[in-house]
C-alpha cells in the first residue's frame, strides 16, 4: 500500500466512558480478532502514515488504557503522545485538549494538517486513511468522510446545498428535525483539518445543543459561514465504518473483521472446511493448504504450517504447528510447538512451554505440560507428562504419568523434573517420580513406579512379585 506523503498528524478519541459497555474495562481496551479496538487503529494508521505523530485523547482510566498502549513493543517506535481529557465535554473539547496542549503546538509549528479519527472504529482499513490522509488542495481547510446508510439513526446527518452541493451543516441525532432525520447520508466522525483553521475553529465552538457539548461536527458549519473550502470523501462501503458502542457491536464488528481474516488466508491457499465457524485472530498466519475443520478457534501468535490440518473443534493459541502436522479433534494447546508431520490428539492437551517433535505422537487425552517431546517418540493414550524431557524414537505406554510434585519446596522449585533418553521403552501404566532420570535404551516393565535413576540399556521392574493362591477365591465368596 502507497505510503501519504502528507504531513500528517493524528488524533485518536479515547477518553469517552463508554456506559453501553457495562464494563469496568475502557471501551477501546475491549477486543475483536484478539487485539483492543484502539489497537487495530493504530495499526492501519502505522501502516499508511508511519512517519506521523499521534496525539491518543484519554480521560475514562486514562492510566489503564496508556498502560495497555505503551506495553506492546510493536508501537515502541511510534511517535506517540497521550493527551489528558479532564472532563468528557465532547468531540469537539477532546479535540481542543490536543490541539492545546505542546503536541498540538508542535503540528502548528510544522504547518501541517490533522487526521482526527474515533478509537472505537476497527474496521477502518488502510486505504480509507491513505485516502482521508491525501494533502488537502490549495485554499481547503478540511476533508470530511461521508456515507450512506441505509438506517442512519444515531448518527449526524449531513445537510448538502441541494442533492450534490459542498456541506452546509452536520446535525447530530438529538438536534435534528423531523425531515433532517430522513437524510441518509452520515458523518462518520472522521475528518482532515488544516491545523491553524482546527485550532482557530475549536476556540469558537459552542455548546448550544441537547446534549450540552462541543461537538466536533460543528466545524463544518463554522467552514461553511465563513466560505472556507473543504473536500468529501464520500465512502461506499458503511461496513468499514461500523462503530462500537455496546456488546452486541462489539460482537458482530468481531464477526465481520473475522469473516475478513478468513477469507484472506482462503485467498492464500489455506482451505476452510466451514469458513463460518472458524475464528482466527489478526496475528495468525496460515500456510498454503492447510485444512481447518469446523469449530477450530487459532489465536494470539498461533502459526499453521502449509499442508497442516485441524481437526474439528481445536483451540491453539501461540502455537506453532509444523508443515503436514496432523492435529485431531478436540485437540487443546497454548504456548507449545508441534513439529513436522506429528500426530496430535484426539482430545490431547498441551499447556504452555511444550514441544513435539517431528513425526512424533500424542495420542488421545494426553496432557503435556513444560514437556518436550523428541522425534518419532510415542505417548499413544492416557498419559500425563509435566516437567519432562523425552528423547527421540521413545515409546510410552498407555497410562504413564510424572509425578512432579511432591508437596515441598527445594530450591525454590515446587515441580521436579523426568528426563527420559533416547530410545527408552515405557510399558503401560507406569509412574516416574521425580526427580528421575531413565537412561538410554532402557526398559520399564508395566505397572512399574520408578523412584530412582534407571541406567542405559537396562531393564527396571519396581513392582511387587505376583502370588496366585489356587483356591482361594473360592473361600472367598464362602464367607
Amino acid at each position: 500500500m502507497k505510503k501519504s506523503e502528507a504531513p500528517v498528524g493524528v488524533i485518536i478519541l479515547a477518553a469517552g466512558l463508554g456506559k453501553r459497555m457495562h464494563s469496568p474495562l475502557p471501551k477501546v481496551l475491549h477486543e475483536i480478532g484478539g487485539q483492543p479496538l484502539l489497537c487495530h487503529l493504530l495499526d492501519r494508521v502505522n501502516e499508511v502514515l508511519p512517519k506521523s505523530s499521534i496525539a491518543i485523547v484519554v480521560g475514562h482510566q486514562r492510566e489503564t488504557v496508556e498502560a495497555s498502549i505503551r506495553s506492546r513493543p510493536e508501537y515502541a517506535a511510534l511517535d506517540l503522545t497521550f493527551v489528558h481529557q479532564p472532563e468528557q465535554k465532547g468531540t469537539g473539547h477532546a479535540a481542543r485538549c490536543a490541539m492545546d496542549s505542546s503536541w498540538g503546538e508542535q503540528i502548528l509549528r510544522k504547518k501541517g494538517a490533522v487526521l482526527i479519527l474515533p478509537g472505537d472504529l476497527p474496521l477502518v482499513p488502510g486505504s480509507l486513511i491513505q485516502q482521508i490522509a491525501a494533502p488537502l488542495r490549495r485554499a481547503e481547510v478540511l476533508r470530511l468522510l461521508t456515507s450512506e446508510l441505509p438506517d442512519p439513526t444515531g448518527y449526524g446527518r449531513v445537510v448538502r446545498r441541494g442533492k450534490k452541493g459542498g456541506v452546509l451543516r452536520i446535525v447530530e441525532e438529538k438536534d435534528a428535525t423531523p425531515r433532517e432525520k430522513t437524510i441518509s447520508e452520515v458523518a462518520a466522525s472522521i475528518y482532515l483539518f488544516q491545523a491553524a483553521f482546527l485550532r482557530f475553529a475549536l476556540q469558537r465552538l459552542s455548546n448550544q445543543n441537547a446534549q450540552g457539548e462541543y461537538y466536533l461536527t460543528d466545524l463544518i458549519a463554522q467552514a461553511s459561514r465563513t466560505r472556507k473550502k473543504h473536500d468529501i470523501l464520500v465512502w461506499t462501503h458503511p461496513e468499514d465504518l461500523r462503530g462500537v458502542n455496546d456488546p452486541w457491536e462489539l460482537a458482530i464488528a468481531g464477526r465481520i473483521l473475522n469473516e475478513r481474516i478468513v477469507r484472506e488466508w482462503a485467498r492464500r491457499g489455506a482451505k476452510f472446511v466451514d469458513p463460518l465457524t472458524t475464528w482466527i485472530d489478526v496475528g495468525v498466519t496460515l500456510g498454503a493448504e492447510a485444512v481447518i475443520s469446523p469449530g477450530v478457534i487459532l489465536s494470539g501468535k498461533t502459526r499453521i504450517g502449509a499442508r497442516a490440518t485441524l481437526g474439528p473443534n481445536v483451540v491453539l493459541k501461540d502455537v506453532t504447528v509444523g508443515e503436514g502436522a496432523n492435529v485431531k479433534t478436540g485437540t487443546t494447546a497454548e504456548s507449545s510447538e508441534i513439529g513436522e508431520r506429528a500426530q496430535i490428539g484426539p482430545y490431547a492437551h498441551l499447556r504452555p512451554e511444550s514441544a513435539v517433535g517431528i513425526a512424533a505422537k500424542i495420542g488421545n487425552f494426553v496432557e503435556l505440560k513444560k514437556t518436550s517431546i523428541g522425534d518419532n517418540s510415542s505417548v499413544a493414550h492416557l498419559s500425563y507428562l509435566g516437567d519432562a524431557q523425552v528423547g527421540r524414537n521413545v515409546n510410552i505406554g498407555c497410562g504413564f504419568v510424572t509425578c512432579n510434585f511432591d508437596g515441598r519446596i527445594i530450591d525454590g522449585q515446587r515441580k521436579h523434573r523426568t528426563v527420559i533418553e533416547d530410545d527408552v521403552f515405557l510399558g503401560s501404566d507406569c509412574q516416574a517420580v521425580a526427580p528421575v532420570r531413565i537412561g538410554r535404551g532402557a526398559y520399564v516393565a508395566s505397572g512399574s513406579t520408578i523412584t530412582e535413576d534407571v541406567e542405559a540399556e537396562s531393564l527396571a521392574i519396581a513392582r511387587t512379585r505376583q502370588v496366585n493362591k489356587p483356591g482361594y477365591a473360592r473361600k472367598l465368596k464362602e464367607k
